[in-house]
């Protein structure tokens, strides 16, 4: 009974420990490249279009019902809010879409389950949206508030007002990170799908469903395709899914990997969210950096799969398929080694 008692009181602090320790970890993984955007963006104020007006919130911790307390209350030209509390993004919340107007007010207050001593641990992130029924919602920009206690202990409400920071490009149509790894000896390419990062809301509800299209490319003509699982209403999803393609050595040179993220869509024809290339056809610098990096020492040492994912690399998605790489032609038989 003793012993019982004994774990029935230190088991929930392990698992607090085991808790903060775990956040730790995915703070400086996941949203390390949502803060270093914002920030980069943050201290150029000279470039035009950075700042898309300000965001004003008050912040207050209830130790009664051991939540944190945001309220919001501005007036915006965009329709609405999502908030996360980072590294956190399955559970988020959003404000009300304001419809057929121009000028919003926000006047909302929503919670956070999360414990005090967490906190430190944490940060702050609204993405605002412009809404649109009939397309793609428009990613206005963000505020992230890296500190929480920059201002107060949070005892009492806090109020805030921050910009609202735009992309550096004029599109963003988000990220993926992938890795590669070639093996000498089998004459195989692996691919590791594994995360994409502030993809385009689809649907009408503010999400998407996506998953990710790989088709290898030969001579103009689509060797092989294959796609991962569809991630339900996710705009950052985690795929960390392996897929392998024959490729012979001497096909190195003329091999693309054409990468297609899509919104599935249960009715209609399935949605583009983004695409990038790699290999030495890629238009993109980081797309040939990749393919080059993955072949450059195959001579000297085989890559083992089962003690690495390869080399990885984000990648910007394009908003369309380059004119090269549409309507390719499925060869009739795979590569033979």
């Amino acid at each position: 009974k003793f012993q019982y008692l004994y774990l029935k009181t230190s088991v929930p602090e392990f698992f607090n420990r085991l808790f903060n320790l775990f956040f730790l970890s995915l703070l400086q993984e996941i949203d390390k490249r949502s803060v270093q955007r914002y920030e980069s963006c943050s201290v150029q104020k000279q470039e035009l279009g950075c700042f898309r007006g300000t965001l004003t919130f008050a912040l207050r911790y209830d130790f009664i019902h051991r939540v944190l307390m945001v309220h919001v209350n501005n007036k915006l030209l965009e329709p609405y809010i999502k908030m996360y509390l980072l590294p956190e993004r399955r559970n988020h919340c959003k404000t009300r879409i304001c419809k057929k107007t121009t000028e919003p007010e926000f006047n909302e207050m929503f919670s956070f389950d999360v414990a005090f001593i967490n906190l430190q641990n944490r940060m702050l992130q609204f993405t605002v949206y412009a809404f649109d029924r009939f397309t793609r919602h428009d990613l206005i920009g963000n505020v992230i508030l890296r500190d929480l206690f920059d201002k107060s202990d949070l005892t009492a409400w806090t109020e805030y007002v921050m910009q609202i920071v735009g992309n550096q490009g004029k599109n963003d149509y988000g990220d993926l990170l992938l890795y590669l790894s070639y093996s000498n000896k089998l004459q195989k390419l692996y691919v590791n799908v594994s995360k994409a990062y502030n993809l385009r809301p689809m649907d009408i509800t503010g999400a998407s469903d996506p998953y990710v299209k790989l088709a290898q490319v030969y001579s103009n003509k689509r060797v092989k395709a294959k796609k991962t699982s569809i991630k339900r209403a996710n705009l950052n999803p985690v795929y960390h899914e392996n897929f392998e393609f024959d490729l012979p050595v001497s096909s190195i040179n003329d091999t693309n990997m054409l990468i297609q993220v899509m919104d599935w869509d249960r009715i209609g024809r399935n949605d583009l969210l983004g695409c990038c290339i790699i290999g030495p056809s890629s238009p993109t610098a980081e797309g040939r950096q990749h393919w080059a990096e993955c072949f450059q020492n195959r001579e000297f040492d085989d890559f083992d799969t089962s003690k690495s994912k390869g080399i990885g690399r984000w990648h910007t998605l394009l908003a369309e398929v380059p004119e090269n790489f549409r309507n390719i032609r499925k060869k009739e038989t795979n590569f033979k080694i």
